[in-house]
């Protein structure tokens, strides 16, 4: 059978999409061979090549209580220090029986994408801590604080491939899917500062999509272009979208599938 290989990209609270993309997968019984993921697909895609199911995931974000993520940072490059969302991931994998978290010993393949500040290059982690992968590859500027990691300063991915398809192994004849959640360019002014951060942020990396969407055999397009990249209060919203166009796909997904095996063979 070819393998697949699964590209989540970024999009704050919007990235929540994921996780019903990957409930549809496992209730049709779509295997994943590789994930690549930016921000918030880079953390719902690592903790699920670990082994969490999305079920469990989404149960744990609903019970736990959001003030122990935000720890103040200001001193450390951001508002937020990053040490409490640090903790719940170290949390989640140890109450549900992961005790390798080193992403060479997962299941499923993992790459997580961040960018380092004092090289202005992209970071690939497919080896090493997990916890410290995720940690770098949502550093989101200005409001998460970088990661101090191997004399490199590492940040959200996004802001150089918030959609990482070329981080796949094309060359072995992987189905790509990619699931895409970034909204359309928005006219209404930013609120906010961190509003204002993320549209300088979406800008940057929106003329790279459409290249790196011609890639894929199978781009899935929740709809949560609406919902705001922060308005976390939206997070079961976007679970319920994800799922939605999970399913509008799945025929034509299976159908890519088939040939697939039927080329090989």
């Amino acid at each position: 059978m070819r393998k697949i290989g699964l590209a989540l990209g970024g999009g704050a609270v919007r990235g929540f999409a994921h996780l019903g993309v990957l409930k549809v997968f496992e209730r049709h019984r779509i295997p994943i061979d590789t994930i690549a993921g930016t921000s918030m697909g880079g953390a719902i895609g690592g903790l699920y090549a670990a082994g969490i199911s999305p079920d469990t995931l989404e149960h744990f974000i609903q019970k736990i209580p959001k003030y122990r993520l935000f720890d103040v940072g200001v001193r450390h490059r951001g508002l937020i220090g990053g040490n409490g969302i640090h903790m719940m991931v170290h949390h989640l994998l140890k109450q549900h029986g992961k005790h390798t978290m080193m992403i060479e010993d997962f299941p499923v393949r993992f790459k997580a994408i961040s960018v380092d500040l004092i090289e202005g290059k992209q970071v690939i982690f497919d080896k090493g801590d997990l916890e410290t992968a995720l940690r770098a590859t949502t550093a989101f500027p200005g409001v998460f604080a970088p990661v101090m990691h191997n004399g490199k300063m590492l940040v959200d991915g996004g802001v150089l491939n918030n959609l990482p398809i070329e981080e796949l192994d094309q060359e072995n004849g992987q189905l790509i899917i990619a699931v895409d959640v970034a909204r359309e360019h928005n006219k209404k002014p930013p609120r906010n500062m961190v509003e204002v951060m993320y549209r300088s942020y979406s800008l940057m990396t929106a003329k790279r999509k459409p290249s790196s969407l011609r890639r894929a055999d199978v781009v899935i397009r929740p709809e949560v272009g609406h919902i705001s990249a922060f308005d976390f209060r939206k997070w079961e919203e976007c679970i319920e979208a994800g799922e939605e166009a999970a399913e509008r796909m799945i025929e034509e997904l299976k159908q890519k599938m088939m040939c697939s095996e039927r080329t090989v063979s």
